[in-house]
C-alpha cells in the first residue's frame, strides 16, 4: 500500500469517526432550552397542557440524540413529509380556534388559569407556525437543532397532542375542538417518525461503511 492510499484510509476512517462522535455543545443549548421552555409552560398554561407540552419536548429531545443529532436528515421524502404536517396543523388548529379550545380545555380540566384565545393564536399558531418552517429551511441544510423541531413536531404536535384530542371528547363526553382532524394528525405524524428513523438508520449505516452520505434530492 503506497503512503497515499494509507493517507486516504486514514483519513476516511478519521471523518467516519468524526460523523460518529457529533459536537455536543447544540445538544446542550436544546436541553437548556427545553428546561426553559419547560418551566415557562409549568408556570403559564393549564397544567395538563403545560404537563403534554413538558413530555412532548423531552421525549423529542431523546429520539432527537438516539437517531437525527449524529445523522441529520438529507432526503426530500422526510422534509416534504414534515412540511404536508404542518399544513396539516394549521388546518387542525383552525378547528381548535372556531371551537373555542382554549376555553374549552380549562373548564374541561377546572384550571385556575386562564387561556385566552388571543394567547393561543400568538404562542401555538402564530409563534410556533414561524418555528415550524423555519426548522423545514434549515433541515435542508442539516441543521441539529433543526432535526429536533422535526421530532418535537412529530412527537409534540404530532403523535401526543393526537391521542389526547381523542382522550378529551371522552373525559367531557361529547365534542372537543380539534378531534375532528386528530385523525389526520395521527397518520402524519406517524410516517414523519418512521421517515426520520428511517432515515437515521441509513445515514448510520452508510458512516459505518465510511461513505460520506450526500443529500439525496432526487424526488420523494
Amino acid at each position: 500500500m503506497t503512503d497515499r492510499d494509507q493517507t486516504s484510509q486514514t483519513v476516511t476512517v478519521s471523518q467516519a469517526a468524526a460523523r460518529r462522535r457529533p459536537e455536543r455543545v447544540t445538544a446542550v443549548v436544546v436541553a437548556l432550552l427545553v428546561i426553559g421552555f419547560s418551566t415557562w409552560v409549568l408556570l403559564t398554561l393549564p397544567i395538563p397542557a403545560a404537563g403534554i407540552l413538558t413530555v412532548a419536548s423531552v421525549a423529542a429531545w431523546v429520539a432527537w440524540m438516539k437517531t437525527t443529532y449524529a445523522y441529520p436528515v438529507r432526503t426530500r421524502k422526510v422534509i416534504a413529509t414534515y412540511l404536508c404536517a404542518i399544513a396539516f396543523q394549521f388546518i387542525h388548529m383552525s378547528e381548535e380556534y372556531l371551537g373555542g379550545f382554549p376555553h374549552e380545555f380549562v373548564e374541561l380540566f377546572h384550571s385556575p388559569r386562564q387561556w385566552t384565545e388571543k394567547a393561543f393564536l400568538l404562542t401555538f399558531v402564530f409563534g410556533f407556525g414561524a418555528l415550524w418552517v423555519l426548522a423545514a429551511a434549515g433541515a435542508l441544510y442539516q441543521l441539529r437543532i433543526a432535526n429536533y423541531m422535526l421530532w418535537f413536531y412529530a412527537l409534540g404536535a404530532g403523535l401526543i397532542n393526537a391521542i389526547s384530542h381523542f382522550a378529551f371528547p371522552i373525559i367531557k363526553g361529547g365534542y372537543f375542538p380539534g378531534v375532528y382532524t386528530a385523525g389526520g394528525h395521527l397518520i402524519m405524524s406517524v410516517l414523519l417518525v418512521y421517515f426520520l428513523v428511517q432515515e437515521s438508520q441509513r445515514l448510520r449505516a452508510e458512516s459505518h461503511r465510511g461513505v460520506k452520505a450526500a443529500p439525496d434530492l432526487t424526488g420523494l
